[in-house]
């Protein structure tokens, strides 16, 4: 069986994390681990696609079990990440991307050991308010915020082990890169096999 890896991807918002994600699954076997919600799914959501939709007395049961490798209230819903969704795959040797952000990223160099942390990283500023702008989905006010923020999102960046720029309309281009790290860190000897360091709630 091959070693697995197990990508950690992040990086700041509207770069297109989910885009090279999606481009990525459709061009090899990864698994994409699912979180688990208390709320209920929305109108255009599946079960075990978006989220494990689950009622809040079984969220709190999981809790007891210890099946949480982290969880967290979101706007008055449960939300966290079950262990399984991680060591099941990866005891079948399968591969795994993780997408969060940055203070995410600073989270998973405590808990998963043998994990390769890969930043995702706009050509420029001004690209990535276009990219912003794009998605129609922030306000100016909000945009602003979001690049505020990327002064400290871009400080991360030497403490990642790649730096991948999705420059834009050429994502393709950024998926073939991430293959190239994956396919390099199956035989990388001096990376442990990933695995969860700590027994979480």
């Amino acid at each position: 069986m091959k070693k697995p890896v197990a990508i950690v991807l992040h990086g700041p918002s509207g770069v297109g994390k989910d885009t090279l994600i999606d481009i990525l699954r459709q061009r090899i076997d990864i698994h994409r681990p699912t979180s688990t919600t208390s709320r209920p799914p929305r109108r255009d959501e599946a079960q075990g696609t978006h989220y494990h939709f689950v009622t809040p007395e079984e969220f709190l049961d999981k809790v007891e079990r210890g099946d949480f490798v982290e969880r967290a209230l979101v706007y008055g819903d449960l939300k966290g990440l079950e262990r399984d969704e991680l060591e099941r795959p990866l005891a079948k040797g399968r591969d795994i991307v993780i997408r969060t952000d940055v203070q995410g990223a600073r989270r998973w160099r405590e808990l998963l050991e043998g994990a390769v942390f890969v930043f995702v990283a706009a050509e420029n500023e001004d690209a990535l308010r276009q990219r912003l702008a794009g998605r129609e989905t922030e306000d100016e006010e909000t945009i602003e915020r979001r690049i505020a923020v990327l002064e400290d999102e871009l400080a991360d960046m030497p403490n990642n082990d790649y730096v991948v720029v999705n420059r834009s309309h050429k994502a393709d281009e950024a998926v073939s890169e991430l293959i190239d790290i994956i396919e390099t860190e199956r035989t990388n000897t001096e990376r442990p096999k990933p695995r969860l360091r700590l027994p979480q709630g």
